[in-house]
């Protein structure tokens, strides 16, 4: 068993998994024009966490999202976790990716009960959207081996950066009065705790976890077939041991390009066998736009929200990750 409880979550949309979830929910957007602009001189439109001064930039914008994650944390909560014993697993975007220097972002980083976050074999993910299911992989493995009672996944990303937007603006990526076929740029940062047995009330039970690679990604012209996404929905079915018919709902981070949609209705198509009446889509993009390596955290926390609070369409859930430079990731969850 593997068990995923999100401790705290900041978003353009709320400073708690509740409060973000609540919001997705319904709905509620946060888009807002920036304070740059794209190769045509338009004021490019995202959504950032409005905690942070437009002001602040590159670096220190990152370790800021980091540190309001930690100041998020419910002291009570915390006071029931092993800290000191507990690896923490840093997720952030992949190194062809044009952004803030990392470095020392967590150093030194406290929550509200004066417990430090840095841990034992500590690990840095750099996989994007797919981290989150890299560090549960990474987290299963260290609690496998008997070597720590729970690990720590800290997920932060900013799409809120000069270099980052131009180099979505160049590709033809970034979604602009004339390029309607693209992302919108957002921010977000979370703390989540993975362990073998509940340790917290709120959480969600990780049953299967598939990692795969696509060659066909959204920067080449190769010939699409989703190999890689269907591949990563077999094998976590497999491990879970039921058919994508028997899941309730689906949540995904498809933030706006319609390569993203293509790839999820074609490795749909190629696993599912039994055709079910309804399989709604949750995409967390269409109020908080794109959020990088966060959008996995974020995918298990409103999961987690949704049959915490009995709004889940049903008992179990696939959730999709897709890297921009092609790894894939899907897990089947319940409560």
């Amino acid at each position: 068993m593997t068990v995923i409880s999100c401790l705290s979550l900041v978003s353009p949309v709320g400073y708690s998994a509740g409060s973000t979830a609540a919001a997705m929910r319904a709905n509620i957007a946060a888009f807002a024009e920036l304070s740059y602009r794209d190769a045509d001189g338009e004021p490019i439109r995202g959504a950032p966490v409005d905690a942070l001064p437009a002001t602040m930039r590159g670096r220190d914008r990152v370790a800021a999202l980091t540190r309001l994650a930690a100041d998020q944390v419910d002291p009570k909560q915390a006071d029931r976790l092993p800290w000191g014993e507990m690896p923490i697993i840093l997720c952030t975007r992949e190194p062809q990716v044009p952004g803030a220097r990392l470095n020392g972002i967590v150093g030194g980083l406290a929550l509200p009960n004066g417990a430090s976050l840095v841990g034992p074999h500590s690990v840095h993910v750099t996989e994007g959207a797919v981290s989150t299911f890299v560090g549960i992989w990474h987290a299963r493995k260290l609690l496998a081996e008997r070597k720590v009672p729970a690990c720590i996944i800290l997920a932060v990303d900013t799409l809120i950066d000069s270099r980052t937007l131009g180099w979505l603006d160049k590709a033809g990526r970034l979604k602009t009065s004339i390029v309607t076929d693209g992302l919108i740029p957002g921010e977000a940062a979370s703390i989540s705790v993975v362990s073998a047995r509940p340790l917290l009330e709120s959480h969600v039970t990780v049953h299967g976890l598939g990692l795969a690679r696509e060659t066909a990604t959204v920067l080449n012209e190769q010939p699409f077939r989703a190999d890689g996404l269907a591949s990563a929905l077999r094998t976590a079915l497999a491990e879970a041991r039921v058919e994508i018919h028997d899941v309730a709902f689906r949540l995904s981070d498809v933030a706006g390009e319609s390569y993203a949609f293509e790839e999820l209705v074609v490795a749909q198509m190629r696993v599912m066998r039994t055709v079910r009446p309804q399989q709604l889509v949750w995409l967390a993009a269409g109020c908080i736009g794109d959020c990088g390596a966060v959008a996995g955290s974020i995918q298990f926390a409103w999961a987690e929200q949704a049959f915490r609070r009995g709004y889940a369409p049903g008992p179990s859930a696939v959730l999709y990750g897709s890297s921009t430079f092609g790894n894939r990731a899907a897990a089947i969850v319940s409560a």
